[in-house]
């Protein structure tokens, strides 16, 4: 018994794949050229689960479709249901979508579903040429697409206003003067402290306003922070952080406000001396 998977397009990464799924030697993979299509005929050893053998070769072919024969659909359906996005909109578009499409923890359901029709074809046919099933065969394939393009423009829209926030706090940070040649940035016990170039902490009284909103719950931590380092426009601003506060949300937005002008620390005595002094504890 052998399973003959037919391609039309991206042969490269069709091999890839398949041998990527089949690296023991458990199965023989033949290859055969023909004119408009390029064909691999997989063979299971004497030794192999044919159960094995045909669970494998459906999420290979699920994969084969994923990975090589999504990008016209999807931009086919956003090319219909966006029209007034940018052609590099469209085309950020559709690498979100592919990558929630490929993220293996995404639309398991759906896949699963899909990959049962995959396995009930190849159970009754020795020989599936993907583009012809997926034209044909795979009617809900369609679904799945538009649901991956449906959860990417929710990031793409998020992206887009990310990024225009951060533009806006830019734009003025660039029309301050600024206050500082230096600033360094310290997270302690859950506490930000801004030092200067010499280590000494900046008079939060320039902020007195702001902290007694703080006060009333009308502005959080992060707010205040990012409010007052717009304020000082320091020309550099170095982060001491550890590994896991580098993730927070406010230090991506204040990287990315600060852009080239933001260093972040390798380890100075002051972050040595923290990290001692936690282990220590």
């Amino acid at each position: 018994m052998n399973i003959q998977v037919g391609v039309n397009k991206n042969i490269d990464k069709a091999r890839e794949l398949i041998y990527s799924y089949f690296p023991e030697k458990k199965v023989k993979i033949e290859e055969v050229d023909y004119d408009s299509r390029y064909f691999f005929n997989i063979t299971p050893l004497k030794n192999k689960s044919l159960k094995d053998f045909y669970n494998k070769v459906s999420e290979l072919i699920l994969d084969l479709i994923l990975n090589i024969y999504t990008d016209d659909i999807i931009n086919k359906q956003i090319n219909l249901n966006y029209k007034k996005l940018e052609k590099d909109e469209k085309k950020e578009l559709s690498e979100i979508s592919k990558k929630l499409l490929l993220n293996k923890d995404n639309f398991l359901i759906e896949k699963q579903y899909i990959n049962n029709q995959i396995k009930n074809y190849v159970l009754d046919k020795t020989l599936i040429s993907i583009d012809g099933f997926i034209t044909f065969r795979l009617k809900d394939f369609n679904l799945l697409i538009d649901l991956a393009v449906d959860k990417g423009i929710e990031e793409f829209t998020a992206r887009k206003e990310y990024q225009e926030f951060v533009n806006i706090l830019r734009y003025f940070v660039d029309i301050q003067e600024p206050k500082y040649r230096i600033i360094n940035l310290i997270l302690e016990d859950d506490e930000y402290m801004l030092l200067d170039e010499k280590g000494k902490k900046i008079d939060m009284n320039f902020f007195k306003d702001i902290i007694i909103e703080i006060e009333k719950g009308q502005i959080s931590k992060d707010d205040i922070l990012i409010s007052s380092l717009i304020v000082l426009a320091p020309e550099n601003l170095i982060i001491h952080l550890e590994e896991i506060h580098k993730t927070k949300d406010v230090i991506k937005i204040i990287t990315d406000v600060f852009k080239d002008n933001v260093y972040h620390c390798l380890g100075c005595e002051r972050c040595k001396g923290r990290l001692a002094l936690r282990h220590h504890k």
